[in-house]
């Protein structure tokens, strides 16, 4: 593999590291400085399955560039440094400052591209922590080491449509995988993927996005009714619903109509039609939009 394209591959995560390794947490010094790497994304992805099997979190440092060739990079441990002293000073801040997570950490892991054999070497590794790391069942909680793959994501949104809920989705893959400390994430990694999820992968326009709401709330509520036009150009033209409480309201005070142009706030700057309940607040009959 060309040394030019060392960062461009994606990152293939713990379990697929290419390297022959005895067992990380065995390693000696003598051990990483033996070896070599192709590329920087396998150095990366060593370094990273190494600081697993250890108990601590890696991120990367600093680098060397030259005509687009990565001549040296570093990975530190999480822990390297210190913050500024004007963030750990509580006077002038409205907020009590946050723990200082950063132990001034020596450990770090250094690769050198090597123009003879055309490989990345180990030029510096630093295996010595000087503050407490993860053991045991605490390693599969580290924040680094959490990953909610695909197919799990495919498991739950398929549950999620026979009506399961993630939560009880996450409880049969724990059971499982054999406990919590090898599912291989939290409950909350679970509800943050498919949150992006949402975000990500939405519709082609807003207007397909409100469509698809539309159907979702007639499912669940009877009385819920929807009408919308599309044009020739297959674009949406005009759309009207109302829901079950909206027309018990018209039925109690649909007497009383107010048309105020001072709820033009949304981005379509649309006017809303609402009513009024004996208590003189703010009830909506129904909702349409105009898209001409």
């Amino acid at each position: 593999m060309d040394a030019y394209e060392n960062e461009k591959q994606p990152n293939k995560g713990v379990e697929d590291m290419a390297v022959d390794v005895p067992g990380f947490g065995s390693l000696t010094i003598a051990d990483v400085r033996a070896l070599t790497f192709e590329t920087v994304d396998e150095a990366e992805r060593f370094y990273s399955a190494y600081s697993a099997a250890v108990g601590f979190r890696c991120r990367k440092d600093e680098k060397g560039e030259s005509n687009g060739l990565i001549r040296w990079r570093q990975w530190v441990c999480c822990k390297e440094g210190t913050r500024d002293k004007k963030y750990l000073e509580a006077d002038g801040l409205s907020r009590t400052p946050r723990k200082q997570p950063r132990v001034n950490c020596q450990a770090r892991f250094r690769i050198n591209y090597n123009d003879r054999s055309r490989v990345y070497m180990v030029k510096i590794f630093v295996p010595n922590h000087n503050h407490e790391l993860a053991t045991g069942n605490q390693i599969a909680f580290v924040h680094a080491h959490r990953h909610v793959s695909d197919a799990t994501l495919a498991l739950t949104n398929t549950m999620t449509r026979v009506s399961i809920r993630p939560c009880h989705t996450y409880e049969y893959m724990v059971e499982q995988a054999g406990g919590y400390s090898v599912v291989g994430f939290t409950m909350k990694d679970l509800y943050n993927k498919l949150d992006q999820q949402r975000r990500t992968s939405p519709f082609e326009s807003d207007s397909e996005g409100a469509i698809s709401y539309m159907r979702a709330l007639a499912a669940k509520d009877p009385h819920f009714i929807c009408r919308f036009t599309i044009d020739l150009e297959d674009m949406l033209v005009d759309i009207f619903w109302r829901d079950e409480h909206s027309f018990v309201d018209y039925q109690c005070y649909g007497d009383v109509l107010i048309f105020d142009s001072t709820y033009k706030t949304n981005v379509y700057n649309k006017p809303l039609v609402f009513g009024t309940n004996n208590h003189r607040g703010s009830i909506i009959f129904n909702v349409a939009h105009n898209f001409r």
